[in-house]
């Protein structure tokens, strides 16, 4: 007997359960009934023999083989509107969508401002953008483009750099007042200091002057994994933060903060725009990366 395999509508409708965490939420989302999710569900499990999901009152949680599953779903679904955007791509009308996710101290710094601006260029492209703390696989996920602040890339994932970043030692005037600024940075192992809890170290602190590096635990009472919340317990007085220079240049300039031990760098970053390797790549794709290129002189 021939075996039946699955439609995209039964695995679409799997995707928007799983991703959403209920049949109400896909239901709205697919814009249909919930009892034709179900059936849709139900469908599906009978054909694949096996149960995806398991259902209680209260919520819905995936079963090993449905995490298994999910996983196909998604690359499937990625494979479904790549095909699309490449048939579209090939006619050169930039239009569609165009899904984008970056961290959240990029977003914070440049979002509104550059895709304001990338609206009143390409006003038929709509952009989808995911601001995140962990990085999205683009592929398995579906998105087009990302921005990277990572020396260690996929090989799988085209880099395009953008520019160079260095923290900056930053602290609020107020606090400068009363604990004074640090000489060296040894000094920060004296002086209460916020640290994020994801990047550059932690807690330990490197720089480099005059061809010599120096590295330093610096005091502090408190990590927290949000640029922005930093930048903010910063100009509270709460500690000497260590900030992006795009993510502390606003407050310097107005004032809020103050630049310390500016005589001493640290490392350069490379900030990248990435993309799945495609041939051809989608005219919304393509519009969004010269873009971006142009944008930052990179």
């Amino acid at each position: 007997m021939e075996t039946i395999e699955p439609s995209s509508e039964l695995v679409l409708a799997f995707l928007e359960v799983a991703e959403a965490g209920s049949i109400t939420a896909a239901a709205e989302r697919l814009a249909t009934s919930k009892s034709q999710v179900s059936k849709q569900l139900s469908r599906l499990e009978a054909l694949l023999g096996a149960q995806l999901l398991f259902r209680s009152t209260r919520k819905l949680t995936l079963t090993e083989a449905g995490h298994a599953y999910l996983g196909y779903c998604r690359r499937l679904r990625a494979l479904l509107r790549e095909s699309a955007a490449a048939v579209r791509g090939l006619s050169g009308d930039a239009d569609g969508t165009v899904r984008l996710t970056v961290p959240q101290m990029f977003a914070g710094a440049f979002g509104a401002e550059l895709l304001l601006a990338f609206h009143q260029q390409y006003p038929r492209i709509s952009v989808e953008l995911d601001v995140s703390v962990a990085e999205r696989d683009l592929e398995e996920e579906g998105f087009d483009l990302a921005i990277r602040s990572s020396r260690a890339l996929p090989p799988q994932l085209v880099a395009r750099q953008l520019f160079l970043t260095r923290d900056w030692v930053v602290a609020a005037p107020s606090l400068l007042a009363e604990r004074g600024a640090p000489a060296e940075p040894a000094d920060l192992a004296r002086r209460p200091c916020v640290v994020h809890s994801r990047y550059h170290g932690g807690a330990r602190w490197l720089f480099e002057r005059d061809g010599r590096a120096e590295e330093v635990e610096v005091a502090h009472w408190l990590q927290v994994g949000d640029y922005s919340l930093n930048q903010r317990l910063a100009e509270a007085g709460a500690g000497f933060a260590r900030l992006p220079d795009f993510v502390a240049a606003p407050a310097l300039q107005g004032g809020r903060l103050a630049r310390v031990l500016a005589g001493w760098e640290t490392p350069a970053r490379p900030v990248y725009l990435v993309y799945p390797k495609k041939t051809p790549q989608p005219a919304k794709s393509r519009a969004l990366i010269d873009f971006f290129v142009r944008w930052f002189g990179g």
